[in-house]
């Protein structure tokens, strides 16, 4: 009874210790953190104007409404330039027009389309418009050169990227395929011809929705995410020439490879694009992609920050210009072919 009786107090003395060794503490980001800009937005060959968002890397802005934190601090009041090298062209943005909506959650955003010539307004969740930079004059080139340059609180920030020609998608198709689940599944592949002799990059969007106007840049990419929900990049290092039916989602995808399923194909469409992007690019997303990927065991990289393509300081993001192909599927022309 003793030696029971022993144990006993052994134990409660063992869990007073561990209950007395609690302490609350609070953690505080790295002050590195809380440094620099995240940089978002891209050039592209087709209709602009292009939209660039600027946020601090921390710092959650408070819904008034619902009292949740759903965007980061924008930055406002840089001065952004964009300049077309190629042809001299310099374009210093502008930045949205922003106003209440009726709904407190929304606001207004306006600028001008110097593409059809007139004012757009646009609704968005609150907060997502003060951050945006718009161009005013600017037209992507495919094998013209741009640089970026970003002044903001006495620091600099710049990069510089050509627009790689685009590659022509020449055939898309639904078809089914193993992706290691629960039998075969319908998934985008497209087929392709590598221009010969060089190293090319890409990647690949690809969404259900048919109905999207000449604005791939478009003002949804920057302000819900971009470069859209469903991405993959691709290196050509172990690709033939000819490249046929190549499961899109098959290039590293950025999220987990959701495939096509009923969601993708009650529309009966499916748009993919093919966007050239250069090798800094690529490994940028590429480090995004493995660091995502990481499940913390022992043979994993460990967490680290990502470095942008643009230059003096901190930055999160990468400055990105491309040229875009893209190819519409529906369930018509297949049966069409067939």
């Amino acid at each position: 009874m003793k030696k029971i009786y022993y144990k006993l107090c052994l134990l409660l003395f063992g869990m007073g210790l561990f209950c007395a060794c609690e302490e609350e503490m609070t953690l505080k980001p790295d002050a590195g953190m809380l440094e620099g800009i995240v940089f978002d937005g891209y050039i592209t060959n087709l209709a602009p104007p292009y939209f660039f968002r600027l946020t601090h890397p921390s710092c959650l802005q408070e819904n008034k409404l619902s009292g949740k934190y759903i965007h980061y601090e924008n930055i406002v009041g840089a001065e952004v330039i964009i300049t077309d090298v190629t042809t001299g062209i310099k374009d210093t943005l502008v930045q949205p027009a922003c106003r209440p909506h009726r709904d407190d959650v929304f606001m207004y955003i306006s600028y001008y389309d110097y593409y059809r010539k007139r004012t757009i307004t646009e609704t968005r969740y609150s907060g997502n418009g003060e951050g945006l930079y718009i161009t005013t004059r600017l037209y992507g080139i495919e094998g013209h050169t741009y640089t970026l340059d970003i002044k903001y609180k006495d620091k600099h920030y710049s990069a510089r990227e050509m627009m790689v020609p685009g590659t022509l998608i020449t055939d898309l198709k639904a078809l089914e395929v193993d992706l290691g689940v629960k039998g075969k599944t319908l998934a985008p592949c497209i087929s392709f011809v590598n221009r010969p002799e060089e190293d090319n990059y890409y990647m690949l969007t690809y969404t259900a929705s048919s109905i999207r106007g000449p604005h791939y840049s478009s003002l949804d990419d920057i302000t819900q995410g971009a470069p859209g929900a469903h991405f993959s990049i691709l290196s050509d290092k172990y690709l033939d020439e000819e490249v046929k039916d190549f499961l899109v989602g098959e290039g590293d995808a950025g999220a987990s490879y959701d495939p096509p399923g009923s969601d993708y194909y009650a529309l009966d469409s499916l748009f993919v694009h093919m966007m050239s992007i250069s090798k800094d690019c690529y490994d940028i997303y590429d480090q995004m992609i493995r660091q995502l990927r990481t499940d913390g065991g022992a043979y994993t990289p460990r967490p680290a920050n990502i470095k942008s393509n643009i230059s003096g300081g901190v930055v999160w993001g990468c400055f990105r210009v491309s040229a875009v192909t893209c190819l519409l599927y529906t369930s018509d022309a297949a049966d069409d072919k067939a």
